[in-house]
């Protein structure tokens, strides 16, 4: 413990701090309750943590985009103090974790183009977690005219090769595919790495956040299969990452083979992860996904802050308060009311 103490103190104590500052019930509360961007970036701006990161910006005429990406570079900012006060394998696994946003930036990326709003100011203003790769020109990106130029231009990434062999597929499944295929790296970098960078009760600490999101990740990706394509079982088996933690290979070999989604929930019953289907409301299922490990990091921030769990967690919960702004912001966009939006917000309902 003493040695936990001393070797974690540093950044667990920065990342308590900053956790400080994460968003209340009560920010949420207000937030849904605006009519406008403007108006959600006036709150954040003079009653949050992120005034620092607001600080120059005009509230009354900011995009939605452009606030979304601002808010991206306190993930930034916060990534950069952790590293800051970590040293040795610590530093290695926080450049590690970084993984994980550079990956939802290219996604949404990916998401731009597929829709055709590929304008070159919106893209650039969504490039920023991809500045810490010297090779590559920001700016030629950015004028990418189409999801070929764009991953062409991140060639010597490992997220170009993982991509490269989905881009010609039928653009009815290709975006799905290339999503799968990011995310399957990053799990997979992630797993491997853990168990050179790490030792003792951290790699187990890892290894536990890790199995569990691999679960979960796996469970809800072959329910999207099941729900929205026809794939075969051969193929689904490519797109699931092979490593079982709390739940069982004859489970998953269950899910996969399972007719339709009432087999499949039958299934996942006998599982520890039974809760997600606790009834058919759209959208439920990865509402309690994202609940989950919400809740899991939560509790391993706040019971074992002098080891990696203070950085792993710190990292995933402001992950998910992003999401939640995102979230919030789409939902303004679309008129839904205060009540509809607080649906999508992770955590809110953990801490209520």
């Amino acid at each position: 413990m003493l040695f936990s103490a001393i070797k974690y103190g540093a950044v667990s104590g920065k990342a308590r701090a900053m956790a400080g500052k994460f968003l209340k019930p009560s920010d949420y509360q207000g937030i849904v309750q605006k009519k406008s961007v403007s108006e959600v970036a006036a709150y954040l701006k003079y009653n949050t943590g992120y005034s620092a990161v607001l600080a120059d910006i005009n509230e009354a005429e900011i995009r939605r985009g452009e606030l979304e990406n601002i808010l991206k570079l306190q993930y930034i900012n916060d990534y950069e103090k952790l590293m800051r006060f970590s040293s040795g394998s610590q530093k290695d696994f926080i450049s590690l974790l970084y993984l994980k946003m550079e990956i939802e930036s290219i996604k949404l990326l990916l998401r731009i183009f597929e829709a055709g709003n590929a304008h070159p100011s919106l893209l650039e203003e969504s490039l920023p977690f991809l500045t810490r790769y010297v090779d590559l020109d920001i700016q030629k990106l950015a004028l990418s005219r189409n999801l070929e130029e764009f991953i062409a231009g991140l060639s010597g990434t490992d997220y170009a090769e993982a991509m490269r062999p989905y881009v010609s597929m039928d653009q009815d499944t290709r975006l799905f595919h290339l999503e799968m295929a990011l995310d399957l790296y990053y799990l997979r970098k992630v797993l491997d790495m853990s168990t050179g960078l790490l030792r003792g009760s951290d790699r187990q600490i890892a290894m536990e956040l890790n199995g569990i999101e691999i679960d979960v990740f796996n469970i809800f990706w072959i329910y999207r299969i099941k729900r929205y394509y026809s794939f075969d079982k051969e193929l689904i088996y490519t797109y699931i990452i092979p490593y079982w933690y709390r739940i069982k290979r004859a489970d998953i070999d269950g899910l996969i083979s399972a007719k339709d989604t009432d087999e499949f929930c039958r299934v996942l019953a006998r599982t520890p992860y039974a809760g997600f289907f606790a009834d058919e409301e759209p959208g439920a299922f990865e509402r309690r996904y994202n609940d989950f490990l919400y809740e899991i990091h939560r509790k391993r921030f706040i019971q074992q802050p002098f080891s990696v769990a203070c950085i792993i967690s710190y990292l995933k919960l402001k992950e998910f308060e992003l999401n939640n702004i995102v979230s919030i912001i789409e939902g303004i966009r679309y008129s839904f009311p205060p009540e509809e939006i607080g649906k999508f917000i992770t955590g809110i309902r953990s801490d209520s």
